[in-house]
């Protein structure tokens, strides 16, 4: 079952294979919706996890960077490079890989000529993926932020711009306190996506940017924003945001996916319990020797199907391939239902507020050949009793996976059977007890 996610080699799309999923820009260019976020993984790991997301089993073809990361983009090149060598020699790919990279000009460079330096710097810390013969090299060039605010405690605004090389001091004015310094580094993005000097600019856009920033960029910009990228909470709770990047045909981009989802799901059991049992339906779906679903991928599989992208960070490799673009290709579409729940439970996370209603594994409990008493164990010595089953009939309960029951003979209670609930939310246990 699992060879048939790799087949489709040669059937390419501007050397992009066809089967991870992708999107196509509004300048009419391919686009992967499953990266791999390497901007804040420590220094030694990015090679490494570049090399190992390029592979067959996982075919990452995007990867999302920024300028503010030191020595990050190099890192990155090499293991493009590398991983797209030996990517090449075991699947026996002639033709060379198309592979993507989105990265970010830094606000202590907006303006027109600090953008030119910063995004010249950008390719030059990757031109050994632009340069390689085996590679063809994307790059994606966004705004990073608007402007440096004050009011958030890690931007150091001052303290930045007087850290600056001189050469970038003497390119330009500061731009902190300029809160229109992005329109002169929106106009240098133009010029370079617009030049043949540029080859590898595939596209231009925008990161952390709001309404009002993007309404005047669209209004006043000659080549419109192909792409923003935005964090989950934006996506939840601006949909007028939302909206407009839709009607103006601007991709949308999710970054730091899970810092603020699944650092509630303890505080917010149900939303977490509909995202198991979404995860359990649609494994349900495929094949049985697919592992099952992890809670948060049918997040990313639900945000792809809606033509968004995606770029979960992680130094891990299980959470990598669990992550991967073959990954989400093998999830089956989710259902109307399941997006619902999906939508309602992300919501619950975002904002700490849990759901009203729980996920549960259905029990029924069948007294097969005597009358029993049915006991919640609670813990050591703590038994609930919840019911009595005559024999020959059903006893109906929810309950949750590794939850303990036991149940006693009726008229022995030294003669009981210990059940422990197994499978995940949305199963329908049958529990037949012969006593």
């Amino acid at each position: 079952g699992q060879t048939s996610l790799y087949s489709g080699y040669t059937k390419k799309k501007d050397g992009l294979i066809d089967d991870i999923p992708t999107i196509t820009l509004s300048n009419g260019k391919p686009f992967p919706q499953v990266g791999l976020g390497v901007g804040n993984l420590q220094l030694n790991r990015v090679e490494n996890m570049v090399y190992e997301a390029i592979k067959a089993e996982h075919r990452t073809r995007m990867f999302d960077t920024a300028r503010a990361s030191p020595m990050n983009e190099k890192n990155l090149a090499k293991g493009i490079v590398s991983g797209v060598r030996r990517f090449k020699k075991t699947e026996k790919f002639e033709d060379r890989v198309q592979v993507h990279v989105v990265t970010k000009i830094w606000y202590t460079h907006l303006g027109y000529e600090r953008t030119k330096i910063s995004v010249k710097e950008s390719l030059e810390d990757l031109s050994d993926a632009i340069k390689d013969p085996n590679v063809d090299l994307r790059v994606h060039f966004l705004i990073h932020w608007p402007r440096c605010y004050t009011t958030i405690p890690w931007m150091k605004c001052e303290a930045e711009e007087d850290a600056l090389p001189d050469s970038v001091k003497k390119a330009g004015p500061p731009p902190f306190g300029n809160v229109t310094a992005w329109k002169g580094s929106w106009q240098a993005l133009e010029d370079m996506y617009l030049s043949a000097d540029y080859p590898a600019i595939a596209s231009i856009g925008v990161s952390n940017f709001g309404t009002v920033e993007m309404k005047e960029l669209v209004k006043t910009a000659r080549e419109k924003p192909h792409m923003t990228q935005i964090n989950f909470w934006t996506l939840i709770n601006d949909m007028a945001f939302v909206d407009f990047c839709n009607r103006h045909n601007i991709h949308i981009q999710l970054y730091n996916l899970f810092n603020g989802i699944l650092e509630h799901i303890y505080s917010c059991p149900h939303a977490h319990h509909h995202l198991l049992w979404a995860a359990n339906m649609l494994s349900k779906r495929m094949p049985e020797t697919t592992p099952a679903l992890r809670c948060f991928q049918p997040i990313i599989k639900w945000l792809i199907q809606f033509d968004f992208s995606v770029v979960p960070r992680t130094s891990d490799f299980d959470n990598l391939a669990a992550n991967s673009a073959v990954a989400m290709q093998a999830i089956p579409d989710l259902r109307n239902e399941e997006i619902e729940h999906v939508a309602q439970a992300c919501a619950a996370l975002v904002s700490g507020e849990d759901l009203p209603e729980d996920k549960f594994i259905d029990l029924t409990f069948h007294a097969t050949n005597q009358d029993m008493f049915l006991y919640y164990v609670a813990g050591e010595d703590n038994y609930q009793q919840i019911a009595f089953v005559p024999k020959g009939e059903t006893y109906q309960e929810k309950s949750h996976p590794h939850q303990r029951f036991r149940l006693y003979l009726a008229t022995d209670p030294d003669v009981y059977h210990d059940y422990n609930v197994q499978g995940s939310y949305g199963d329908h246990n049958q529990v037949r007890v012969e006593l």
